[in-house]
């Protein structure tokens, strides 16, 4: 049974899932000044490049900014239709990873996009955005198996701590310059593991969802093939249950045209029994097609 102080932060991240929900349905609305009623006049905004261009890559500060970049936006495209896919909500930290349609004005083309972002609130509004957006890659066939009635009725737990799941997602990413530890994937993750790497498969050849884990370690290992890690940090985590969210800040470097580059990522994980079962992968694939040539 919860103490009292755990039934207090399960009702607050409650409202925050809430609130998040309301956010993307603002934005879908197109009711800007009523969206921005959640943000500090300070808010930090910083967003990964997109290669339609939404927003440019980089940070700003303050309302008006954001205001300025909803507004272009939305005179190129008219927002449609939200999925909000996962929410992960702890303490004053909060991960949401959606789907949106916009229509491009200019030739009625429909662009279906993949949203994450992570949010610092102080109090009841937000004061640090990071937002990773994207293009559907072209095949999303894979699809997690069917599971038993008992396992949707009473879904199972994550079967380990939340400092456990901290240190397997952290070491997963922070592998050194001789490559990924594909042993630990094997370990960690479910034999029918589904992962999904955002992106363009046109630009992207792993861009998509792969059933199974040798789906997965064959991509880890086809990407280290190409680009050599050289750091890696985690400046955010939020862990929600059995789901985490973590943002992290590598630099790679092109073994091909040794050009080097920090690129940042989105990685929400899903653990059940004490495996993952599940990786969403973001990252920004403007830095890694540049350090490509």
């Amino acid at each position: 049974m919860q103490g009292l102080g755990g039934r207090s932060a399960w009702v607050a991240e409650s409202v925050t899932r809430r609130r998040v929900h309301e956010l993307i349905r603002l934005r879908m609305a197109g009711d800007v000044d009523a969206l921005l009623d959640s943000f500090t006049e300070d808010v930090e905004l910083r967003y990964t490049g997109s290669r339609l261009g939404f927003f440019p890559a980089g940070g700003w500060q303050g309302r008006q900014a954001l205001r300025d970049y909803l507004r272009r936006a939305d005179i190129d495209y008219e927002p449609l239709e939200a999925e909000v896919k996962d929410v992960f909500a702890e303490g004053d930290r909060t991960a949401v990873r959606w789907t949106a349609s916009f229509r491009r004005r200019a030739n009625g083309r429909v662009h279906v996009m993949d949203v994450a972002h992570f949010i610092r609130w102080r109090q009841d509004r937000i004061a640090s955005l990071d937002e990773f957006v994207d293009d559907h890659a072209v095949s999303r066939a894979a699809v997690a198996p069917p599971k038993a009635l008992e396992d949707m009725t009473d879904p199972p737990g994550p079967g380990l701590s939340r400092d456990e799941m901290a240190r397997r997602v952290t070491e997963l990413g922070s592998f050194s310059r001789s490559g990924p530890d594909i042993g630990l994937f094997k370990r960690y993750c479910a034999p029918d593991v589904v992962s999904e790497f955002v992106g363009d498969r046109a630009a992207l050849f792993y861009a998509g969802r792969h059933g199974g884990i040798d789906a997965l370690v064959n991509i880890i290992g086809a990407i280290n093939i190409d680009f050599e890690q050289v750091g890696s940090t985690t400046p955010q985590m939020v862990i929600d249950g059995g789901g985490v969210a973590a943002r992290r800040t590598v630099e790679w470097r092109h073994r091909g045209t040794s050009r080097a580059g920090i690129v940042e990522l989105a990685d929400f994980v899903r653990f059940e029994k004490g495996l993952i079962v599940e990786l969403v992968e973001f990252r920004d694939n403007v830095a890694l097609l540049q350090m490509q040539g």
